[in-house]
């Protein structure tokens, strides 16, 4: 079986037309359809629906993408061999996207200047989504909300802890934090998260029921509704960031409670070593 043509099914797989696919691997659509069929006629089932404008992989294309991406990590471990000093091939890694711009991005940049012939994938996605791709191992790690569970197939590597604080506007007038999140309305983070769910115990363990103003599914959302003085709310103070601009924060509670992020991967993974490579650089002090 040809590896270059299951490269080219996993390429099917992650953009929207042949055309797309053909582009991205450097190939005519010709190219890429003979390929696809060549495998078909190698396995005996047909890969791509091509009743659908665009084609789409069947069921069993589906299937085989993921044994073709198990082969591919495969091959780079094996190349891997030959140079013990730069990581080869692809990983697919999920992040929270709240991390993105203070950890995830210049750890990538390290990486890539240290080992430029490893192509890695990015998925953003909330922590529980992100813990469960892990688990099925459709992305090799993610950086994720330490998830708090007991889960002996799950390892999780400590990349940095992030205390929480009350953030508010310039304007708003200085005086006890239970009076703040008791008296002004309070803007949530995501309410799925676990996140909000650390929140939202802290609050009621001070028995306080803040004013549910808005919602939304972003870190700098928040903030931006928190700076034009809609409100008020707590998040983690990431780590490797100023306070933004226009904005106020105020500390809790010594050791009150913080967001423990993690690099999360299944225990045993074949790409132990890739993943120990990138915990490691992400707890890099970024300048």
């Amino acid at each position: 079986m040809n590896l270059r043509f299951l490269k080219t099914v996993i390429a099917v797989s992650q953009h929207s037309s042949l055309n797309a696919a053909a582009r991205s691997l450097g190939l005519s659509h010709s190219a890429v359809s003979l390929q696809i069929k060549a495998l078909e006629e190698e396995l005996k089932f047909q890969i791509l629906d091509r009743s659908k404008r665009p084609p789409v992989l069947t069921a069993e294309g589906l299937a085989l993408v993921e044994h073709a991406r198990r082969m591919e990590d495969i091959s780079s471990d094996i190349e891997a061999l030959a140079d013990r000093r730069r990581l080869h091939g692809r990983v697919t890694l999920g992040a929270v996207p709240s991390t993105i711009s203070n950890i995830t991005a210049p750890a990538l940049a390290a990486i890539h200047a240290e080992h430029p012939d490893l192509k890695v994938e990015l998925m953003v996605a909330l922590s529980q989504r992100l813990i469960e791709l892990v688990s099925d191992g459709t992305v090799h790690a993610a950086l994720v909300t330490d998830p708090k569970m007991d889960d002996p197939n799950l390892a999780l590597a400590g990349i940095c802890n992030e205390p929480f604080h009350v953030i508010t506007s310039l304007t708003e007038p200085l005086g006890s934090l239970d009076e703040l999140l008791g008296e002004r309305s309070f803007i949530w983070f995501d309410r799925r998260s676990r996140l909000s769910q650390q929140v939202e115990a802290y609050l009621l363990a001070r028995g306080l029921r803040p004013k549910t103003a808005m919602e939304v599914d972003s870190f700098e959302a928040v903030e931006a509704l928190v700076r034009y003085d809609l409100g008020v709310s707590i998040l983690p103070k990431r780590a490797l960031t100023e306070v933004p601009q226009g904005i106020r924060s105020w500390p809790l509670d010594a050791g009150a409670f913080e967001r423990r992020v993690v690099l999360a991967s299944r225990r045993n993974a074949p790409r132990s070593r890739l993943i120990s490579k990138i915990a490691e650089a992400m707890r890099l002090p970024f300048a």
